[in-house]
């Protein structure tokens, strides 16, 4: 049995996609998922299968399309790809709130780096690690043309989570 961190793109930001967490963790056990918990409210999900990863996305993006009537992209790490992620974190003294690991479905688009790179801040240094994006935001997130066009130059779904949120999610999957 494997541990899973599940991680939903655009889940109850804004007044789109609004799915509550304890239907959440009932659609998962409804699927026959193990140890099922959920933290804060932004769609990350904590599960055991003896499924592998992709299966494991597959059928819960098709269960929440069933059962919610919305598409939401899923991203799964197991508990330790997501703690070699935090660990490897090139920012790590910095506050961890201005952190982010952006979580790829895939490889990047190959031009990513550029379109990032033409985008980012002085005070916004980035890192491309394999399926991971690491950026801090020197000044937040909330003015950063980064951070507005962060998802569109990628080339492939991901979904973003803080440094903070890594670090529980990782604390959460070990016990």
């Amino acid at each position: 049995m494997t541990r899973y961190v599940t991680l939903l793109r655009g889940i109850n930001v804004g007044t789109a996609k609004r799915v509550a967490m304890p239907a959440l963790r009932a659609l998962a056990t409804g699927l026959g998922y193990a140890d099922v918990a959920s933290h804060i409210n932004s769609g990350n999900l904590l599960l055991t299968s003896d499924e592998d990863a992709d299966t494991v996305r597959r059928r819960l993006e098709q269960g929440i399309e069933d059962t919610f009537g919305l598409h939401a992209d899923v991203i799964v790490r197991t508990a330790e790809q997501l703690q070699r992620a935090l660990a490897a974190n090139p920012f790590p003294e910095c506050d961890p709130s201005r952190v982010t690991i952006a979580f790829l479905a895939g490889p990047a688009a190959a031009d990513a780096e550029e379109k990032v790179a033409a985008l980012a801040a002085v005070d916004e240094p980035y890192l491309f690690a394999g399926l991971e994006v690491y950026v801090h935001y020197g000044r937040g997130q909330a003015m950063s043309k980064l951070a507005a066009k962060f998802a569109a130059v990628l080339g492939v779904s991901a979904t973003v989570r803080n440094q903070r949120t890594v670090a529980k999610l990782v604390e959460l999957s070990a016990s």
